[in-house]
C-alpha cells in the first residue's frame, strides 16, 4: 500500500496519482505535481459553466434536480444554475460537496470523496465522473472519467454501489 505524502490517503501499490488530491504517488522519479486547489477549481468550473449554459431556461422556465438517494429514498433538490458535486464530506482534506452522501454511503457502497457533478450544459443536464475509484453508472452503463453523460428525468444515477434516482423538473 502507498501513502499519500499529502493528504495521507492510502492506495494499491503502484498507483500514480492521489485520487483525491492529485499528487504524484512514485518516489525517487524527480517528478511530481501541485496538489489540486479545490476553491480555485470551483470558482473556473462555475465560471465556465456560466458561459456554457448562459441562462438556464428552457421555455421561459429555470430546471431544478431532484435527487432520491439510496435505500432511504433521502431527497435533495438543487437548481440546475450551478455546479453540483457529490461525493463524501472529508474536512481534513477541505472537501465539502454540496451533496454529502456521507450518511448514505457506508464503507460497501464506495462513494468517494471527489466522485461525481451535474451541471447543465448545452441546454441539458450533464453527469461527470470526476475520476473515481468506483466509478459512476448511468442506467447501470459505466462512465469514462471527465466526460459529461446525459442525464434524463427518470435515469438511475449509480455512485459506487450506492443509487439515486433522477428527477429533472421546471421551478
Amino acid at each position: 500500500m502507498i501513502k499519500c505524502q499529502f493528504c495521507q490517503t492510502v492506495h494499491v501499490d503502484n498507483t500514480i496519482f492521489c485520487s483525491e488530491c492529485g499528487y504524484y504517488l512514485l518516489e525517487n522519479t524527480g517528478r511530481e505535481t501541485d496538489p489540486l486547489d479545490t476553491v480555485e477549481m470551483r470558482e473556473e468550473e462555475n465560471r465556465a459553466v456560466n458561459g456554457l449554459a448562459g441562462s438556464l431556461q428552457r421555455g421561459g422556465e429555470s430546471l431544478a434536480i431532484r435527487l432520491k438517494i439510496g435505500p432511504r429514498q433521502r431527497e435533495v433538490e438543487m437548481p440546475l444554475n450551478v455546479i453540483t458535486h457529490l461525493g463524501r464530506v472529508d474536512a481534513a482534506a477541505s472537501v465539502f460537496p454540496e451533496v454529502d452522501l456521507s450518511d448514505d454511503s457506508d464503507a460497501s457502497h464506495g462513494v468517494s470523496r471527489r466522485h461525481a457533478r451535474i451541471l447543465k450544459q448545452g441546454g441539458m443536464v450533464v453527469v461527470e465522473d470526476m475520476g473515481s475509484i468506483n466509478g459512476t453508472f448511468v442506467n447501470g452503463k459505466r462512465l469514462d472519467p471527465y466526460l459529461p453523460e446525459v442525464l434524463n428525468d427518470g435515469d438511475i444515477l449509480q455512485l459506487g454501489k450506492l443509487k439515486i434516482e433522477v428527477k429533472i423538473r421546471k421551478r
